[in-house]
């Protein structure tokens, strides 16, 4: 099934973003949190907020892909099967990671290590370490976080919602009455296929929706209405438990994604069950009659009496072509 193929390489894809969040983002993300400072250098202050970015942004493009996929799968499945071949979906998945690459990058110019006093006035302060975004302007980073919110969450998420409804409508309707056992077992198996693997992407938008919401709000929140002293390096109590809290679900979707993961493996194998039952189903329903029970015996005799005749009717060889002109003229000499 070349759908499921272009399915599956897409959710390689999007595994590969969770494993990023995982391996890197998390493990950062809880020693600042633990430690109260930025204690990872320069390098990883510009690296973490970018990766994580980078992997979201792949991620619900891949989603939304997928979608698509299995959109174009019920609705025109001819054009699904010339439009998104292995070829196409690897280049697809290389424009997803440029072009996330493109929107997130300038948080590695933004994002820098910095240092501030802490103590009192009249004493020598403390120095401690953080990782800030440094932008020209406070209205451009106003901007481009509003700018990552409707471009990463708002119109991918609501494609997704359109895309996954009319998937569900479609899949899910009262289908027209059947002629013949066979066909109808067939459909049944592929319908079933679908529904899991529209179950599958319909998880993953709604916990990639429910997981990252509060986290763009609560940025959004906090650069609009946020108190001053969050600017200043001096975050209230509440806004730092709103985004701890926030950034924690946030990362929790990297490891849900696993779970809906689990559903392509009984999914292959729901496939791979199907085809057996369907040559099984096949060849009982074509054994069942006389005339067709002979007619597939006899093939095989049919092909191999094929093969002797075209074996037969080669052209000769040189060797036999000199001997047969050499009798024929011996035998015309002879009638002379």
């Amino acid at each position: 099934m070349p759908s499921l193929n272009a399915t599956r390489s897409l959710l390689i894809n999007l595994a590969i973003c969770d494993l990023m969040v995982v391996c890197i983002c998390m493990p950062i993300t809880t020693g600042n949190l633990i430690y109260k400072a930025w204690v990872y250098g320069d390098l990883l202050c510009r690296a973490a907020p970018f990766i994580q970015a980078l992997s979201v942004s792949a991620s619900i493009l891949s989603l939304t892909v997928i979608s698509v996929n299995r959109y174009y799968s019920l609705h025109n499945p001819l054009r699904a099967r010339s439009f998104f071949t292995h070829r196409k979906i690897l280049n697809t998945i290389l424009v997803i990671w440029v072009f996330s690459s493109g929107i997130c990058m300038p948080l590695v110019f933004t994002n820098r290590r910095d240092e501030i006093g802490v103590g009192p006035a009249d004493d020598v302060p403390l120095v401690f370490p953080i990782c800030r975004e440094v932008w020209p302007r406070e209205e451009l980073k106003q901007s481009y976080n509003v700018f990552l919110f409707c471009a990463l969450y708002c119109l991918p998420v609501s494609f997704n919602v359109v895309i996954c409804f009319l998937t569900v409508r479609r899949l899910w309707r009262p289908t027209g009455t059947l002629s013949g056992a066979l066909k109808e077992n067939l459909l049944a198996s592929r319908l079933k296929i679908r529904r899991t693997v529209a179950q599958m992407v319909i998880a993953l938008v709604l916990l990639f929706a429910i997981s990252w919401l509060p986290f763009y709000l609560v940025d959004i929140w906090i650069e609009f209405h946020g108190p001053k002293s969050l600017r200043d390096e001096e975050p209230s109590p509440l806004a730092l438990q709103l985004r701890a809290f926030s950034q924690w679900l946030s990362l929790t979707n990297s490891s849900l994604n696993p779970i809906c993961y689990c559903l392509v493996g009984s999914l292959y194998r729901s496939a791979k069950e199907m085809r057996s039952r369907y040559q099984k189903k096949v060849a009982s329903l074509l054994s069942s009659s006389p005339s067709e029970k002979s007619w597939l015996s006899s093939l095989p005799e049919m092909l191999s009496h094929g093969r002797s005749v075209n074996s037969t009717i080669k052209e000769p060889d040189l060797a036999t072509r000199k001997e047969g002109n050499n009798g024929r003229s011996h035998s015309c000499r002879s009638l002379v």
